[in-house]
């Protein structure tokens, strides 16, 4: 019993050892790749997958019929101002940049989740509201799996508040 006992914690530290390794060192980064997404149209005719592995965040009006999704917040600035914004708190979030600029009013990022790695893709496009100002609408999907247990849907909730917490600094005055 005591050398089973030795041999299953060796299993266990060697497990635990080799997961430190290939986790921490990137390599799973490049195990797990993401691929090309697919070209899409950000709207209320969006394509979505039969899974439960993504998350939206809309104008009302544009929202697609699903219960995955939320209303986009109203931005009261410039649509590039928003875009520069949602480029700026991307990087809290670990999301990384891989198309448009602060200018472009659609921007695509790469994210990984927290501990595995597996990536996802994020579309955000932003929209002028006609009373002035912008909305969102952001489409968050998982690369891999069944399921994303919450990730897309966390991750467009924190990044639009951190967005709205940056444009609200922005716009307060300085004293």
């Amino acid at each position: 019993m005591k050398r089973l006992a030795i041999v299953l914690a060796w299993l266990l530290f060697v497990g635990g050892l080799t997961f430190a390794v290939i986790r921490f060192s990137g390599l799973l980064d490049s195990m797990l790749v993401a691929g090309e997404p697919a070209d899409i149209s950000l709207g209320p005719d969006i394509e979505l997958p039969k899974s439960p592995t993504y998350f939206l965040i809309c104008p009302l009006e544009a929202c697609p019929s699903t219960h995955r999704n939320a209303q986009s917040p109203a931005f009261d600035a410039a649509p590039d101002t928003v875009a520069t914004a949602l480029q700026a708190t991307a990087g809290e979030l670990g999301m990384k940049l891989v198309e448009g600029d602060g200018l472009s009013l659609e921007l695509r990022f790469l994210a990984r989740t927290p501990i595995f790695r597996f990536p996802d893709w994020v579309d955000v496009k932003v929209i002028p509201s006609e009373q002035g100002g912008s909305r969102v609408f952001a489409y968050s999907r998982s690369v891999y799996g069944n399921d994303d247990f919450g990730q897309n849907e966390k991750r467009l909730k924190s990044w639009m508040a951190a967005t709205v917490a940056l444009i609200g600094q922005q716009a307060s005055p300085k004293n």
